[in-house]
């Protein structure tokens, strides 16, 4: 016996009943009753009985002062009219797989893995996460999870107004040669949109790694009016202040240890957390340029994901909108240069400046001079004229090759691990590296396919040539997927075929149908 579903009408009518004496209120007493009904339990239309939550009786509240009754009945589905799919059960398996490998995957990163893995197959979030809260081990996954409570914060009125930049770190994560990297992620994130301006992965925090990342977003998005950082002796040096005060950016001054005041950029080192740093232990990674883009990858899934209080994408949010301050590179190089006061040799006219020896004017040999260093030593040095006050350019010594340091081991030119991480960066990139079910290839292949047809495979080596062939073209498979459609075909065609027809129709059936899904959700 199947229950008929109420009408839209009258399920407006009956949360209209549930919001209905709350109208009238003012804000303080509306929020105090609003609290006691969110604990009320209550008969639903679908006769359940449960409290409403207080977004959902805020969100109904906001939806019938724009619409009135009308705005109050629920939504059709997008996807009526069209032939719907179920999700397929190696979705399912394979998100329980990950789940159960990394319980700290969030949804949105597992729907992001799983569409990097399954690109034929529509995955809706609500149908995967409904088909995972029925599933037993799922339930059990979920109870070790923790949820903090997320509180308000001043929002800036416009993209580039505020910026705020800090330091996560420090992290370690092992390499595949065996060593231990300990790395920090450096970042700058838009006050008004929460989107990430800039990151980079540092070894070290230092006042060359601010200059680094603060330049990169300055060349791509323009000045802030406004940075907000914490007291760390790199934000607090006078090199870096004084290049933000050349450049017309306040620094808001903060005090010491007061986190919570910084709660947009905290916000998004918990979810750097949850999204990056604990998957690392579940990824590969092969040297600090491969860690990189693993973060590049995660930060674009992270300027794509929905924000609870923008109602939107930090990516639309911001829209490539550029500051309307703007200077050109060579005043980003100039702003902060630090002075240092050293002698030139007074006979070659030499001096040590870094890694590197300069040759200063012969006029201004044994001389102690004022030379202008950049700190990421991006640019080279300038020397300032005693008598004039204006920069000099200085010039190189020529060193022989076996005099500098040797360099380390050039690092492999492919940079890839195995791990979601990984899965989420080609996703990005565009590429698409095969990746097999563990203890599933070719070797289980030939044998399924030997009991399927009821001798030896192969018996030649064109035969193995043949499925070589083939697997590398429509490969890899999953055992599960391949196993059920070898029992279908072994129904239907029997023993004693030729390999080729056995393989065409097994072509068919483990190979992801056409996905004709709305072009619009994709």
């Amino acid at each position: 016996m199947t229950t008929k579903r109420p009408a839209p009408r009258d399920i407006a009518f009956w949360r209209y009943q549930q919001i209905e004496e709350l109208l009238g209120e003012d804000r303080r007493e509306r929020a105090h009753r609003l609290g006691d009904r969110s604990r009320t339990p209550v008969c639903w239309p679908s006769g359940e009985t449960r409290p409403v939550s207080s977004p959902t009786l805020y969100r109904w509240l906001s939806a019938y002062r724009e619409g009135g009754l009308e705005g109050l009945q629920p939504s059709p589905r997008r996807d009526r009219g069209r032939q719907r799919r179920h999700l397929p059960e190696e979705v399912i398996a394979e998100a329980l797989r990950l789940l159960t490998e990394d319980p700290g995957l969030t949804l949105t990163l597992l729907v992001a893995v799983l569409k990097a893995k399954f690109q034929d197959i529509a995955i809706p979030r609500s149908t995967l996460q409904q088909r995972l809260a029925a599933n037993p081990a799922y339930r059990r996954l979920q109870r070790v999870k923790t949820h903090r409570c997320r509180r308000t914060r001043f929002v800036a009125r416009a993209p580039h107004e505020i910026w705020q930049c800090d330091a996560k770190g420090p992290v370690r994560v092992p390499l595949t040669s065996g060593r231990l990297l300990l790395f920090h992620v450096l970042s700058i994130l838009d006050d008004a949109t929460r989107s990430v301006l800039a990151a980079l992965v540092v070894l070290t925090v230092d006042l060359a790694a601010a200059v680094r990342v603060f330049r990169r977003a300055a060349m791509r998005w323009g000045l802030p009016s406004s940075l907000y950082a914490d007291r760390a002796s790199i934000f607090d040096s006078k090199a870096f202040r004084m290049g933000l005060a050349g450049l017309g950016a306040h620094r808001i001054r903060s005090k010491p240890r007061n986190a919570p005041a910084r709660g947009k950029i905290e916000a998004y080192h918990r979810l750097l957390t949850r999204w990056f740093t604990d998957r690392l232990p579940h990824q590969q990674v092969v040297d600090l340029e491969h860690l990189q883009q693993l973060l590049d990858g995660v930060l674009a899934l992270y300027q794509r994901h929905h924000h609870r209080s923008l109602k939107t994408t930090p990516e639309r949010a911001l829209d490539g909108r550029l500051s309307p301050r703007t200077v050109p590179p060579t005043r980003l190089f100039d702003a902060f240069r630090q002075e240092r006061r050293l002698r030139a040799h007074p006979t070659t006219g030499e001096v040590e400046i870094g890694p590197f020896t300069y040759l200063v004017p012969d006029e201004l040999r044994g001389s102690k001079l004022t030379f202008l260093v950049d700190p990421p030593g991006e640019v080279d040095p300038v020397v300032v004229d005693p008598h004039r006050g204006e920069p000099i350019a200085l010039r190189k010594v020529a060193v022989r090759p076996e005099d500098l340091p040797q360099p380390a081991p050039t690092p492999p030119a492919e940079r890839w691990g195995a791990g979601p991480l990984q899965a989420l960066y080609d996703k990005w990139r565009g590429h698409t590296r095969p990746l097999a079910e563990p203890g599933f290839g070719l070797p289980e292949l030939y044998a399924l396919l030997a009991r399927l047809s009821g001798r030896h495979v192969p018996d030649s080596d064109a035969e193995a040539a043949l499925v070589q062939r083939l697997y590398h073209q429509h490969g890899p498979w999953s055992r599960a997927a391949t196993e059920a459609a070898i029992q279908v075909v072994a129904a239907q065609l029997g023993a004693a075929r030729p390999l080729r027809t056995y393989l065409e129709a097994l072509l068919r059936r483990v190979e992801p149908p056409e996905n004709h899904s709305d072009p619009r959700r994709s």
